[in-house]
């Protein structure tokens, strides 16, 4: 695999990073994954990759398979590659149309005010988690939440985060578990909180 370009792209409420690679794959399948999800799975130099199955990008790679060609992976929060499934960075490559997209102003608070913040991830069902994080809005972090984490890197584009408030550590983990409990997160299943503990991120 010879990475030729890597193109940003803001989703789900932060820049992502795609990398393209050249590349021949040898063996292209769609699968059903454990939670019963549509998924593509492609083997490149004996190595397995998978990613959330879209229709174009899989019968592109079936076309292709066995020839010289390239594919496009999103750098998952772990680490790990992907296999990206947002079809308009595949077609941009394709066209010699590669691009970055910015930050727009509007998905950036206009300030950060203490220590810590609570957040919201809204999915694309409307159903939400809410969590606390002490750092900066940019650092990386995602949540603590390893099933929202692992919905977030099958589908990076189907969520929103929406930073709810600043302020002390302190002052964070008040405010996430009072609006959990008021909100009753955890019998709801309009929320993927299981806890109301609270917890030193």
């Amino acid at each position: 695999m010879k990475l030729v370009n890597t193109v940003t792209k803001f989703v789900a409420g932060s820049n992502k990073y795609f990398d393209i690679f050249e590349c021949k794959v040898d063996e292209v399948e769609a699968y059903t994954s454990a939670s019963d999800k549509l998924m593509i799975k492609v083997t490149i130099e004996g190595t397995e990759y998978s990613g959330l199955h879209n229709k174009w990008v899989y019968d592109f790679l079936c076309e292709n398979e066995g020839t010289d060609s390239f594919v496009v992976m999103w750098r998952a929060p772990k680490g790990d590659h992907m296999l990206a499934y947002v079809k308009d960075i595949w077609v941009n490559h394709l066209e010699g149309n590669d691009k970055n997209e910015s930050i727009k102003e509007e998905n950036i608070p206009d300030r950060e005010e203490g220590e810590a913040f609570v957040y919201m991830w809204v999915d694309h069902n409307d159903k939400k988690y809410i969590g606390k994080h002490k750092g900066s809005t940019s650092d990386g972090y995602i949540c603590s939440s390893e099933k929202v984490l692992e919905e977030i890197e099958n589908n990076p584009a189907g969520f929103i985060r929406t930073i709810l408030a600043y302020g002390t550590d302190e002052e964070m983990l008040e405010l996430e578990t009072m609006l959990i409990m008021q909100l009753k997160a955890t019998r709801s299943g309009m929320y993927y909180n299981l806890s109301n503990n609270l917890r030193k991120d």
